[in-house]
């Protein structure tokens, strides 16, 4: 990345208010998206710019390949902000915002049932469809169509004393249970793992402490503010 070009297309391209000096915030999440965030100061006032910056969008986000770059090194950041004088002087700093860092964690914990829930039910899917366990039938344009092979389940994940995950799969249809041993994907075990050990450790001054997750799945997105109807983390 080449900050002086970056800065200057910045400089060219923001000129809605006159400015002492452009202040520029770059604000990222772990998960690598970010805020842009341009702001004009003119006698220790400040305006927020309300334009899009899709016309040098793809200067922009030279910053984001650079996050990505440096994201587990001793120079990793996750907050940028560069002060562009009128002369076209700059200076820039880069650090790493650890109460960012932790709410953004919690934010993403909070949310991690979505996720697994929305894989389960596609590995679910492709798993009987591969292994020819899914009810078929022919549409009107003589195309099969899979059918669903069940109304809900319940998807129970537990970490044991080695730190391996042990899990369990029954999906209910017509109010008949079944267990489906089916392999989960490698991401997906290392999603769960991760989703433990951060809300273990990182996060265990807000998150009680547990060792399994089980998630009752509707057969559909669950809405975040139906967290508690759905998933249960607990400490065996």
């Amino acid at each position: 990345m080449d900050i002086n070009h970056l800065v200057s297309e910045i400089k060219n391209y923001y000129k809605e208010f006159e400015y002492d000096k452009l202040i520029v915030d770059y604000i990222f999440t772990l998960q690598g998206s970010y805020n842009f965030i341009v702001q004009y100061e003119k006698d220790n006032r400040y305006v927020e710019s309300l334009v899009s910056n899709k016309p040098i969008r793809s200067v922009v986000r030279e910053m984001a390949e650079r996050y990505e770059e440096l994201k587990d090194s001793e120079q990793k950041f996750n907050h940028v902000r560069i002060e562009i004088n009128i002369d076209g002087t700059f200076s820039d700093k880069y650090w790493w915002d650890i109460g960012k860092e932790h709410q953004d964690l919690f934010d993403y914990a909070n949310v991690f049932f979505q996720w697994a829930n929305e894989r389960m039910m596609s590995m679910i899917f492709d798993f009987e469809k591969d292994n020819n366990l899914l009810p078929t039938q022919y549409d009107n344009d003589d195309e099969l169509e899979y059918l669903s092979s069940w109304d809900s389940g319940v998807f129970t994940f537990h970490i044991n004393d080695k730190s391996e995950l042990e899990y369990k799969i029954v999906l209910t249809k017509d109010g008949v249970e079944r267990v489906l041993e089916m392999p989960l994907k490698d991401y997906f075990i290392k999603g769960i793992l991760k989703h433990y050990h951060s809300t273990n450790t990182e996060l265990s001054n807000i998150w009680k402490p547990w060792n399994t997750m089980v998630l009752k799945s509707p057969h559909n997105d669950i809405p975040s503010d139906k967290k508690d109807e759905f998933v249960s983390y607990i400490l065996e």
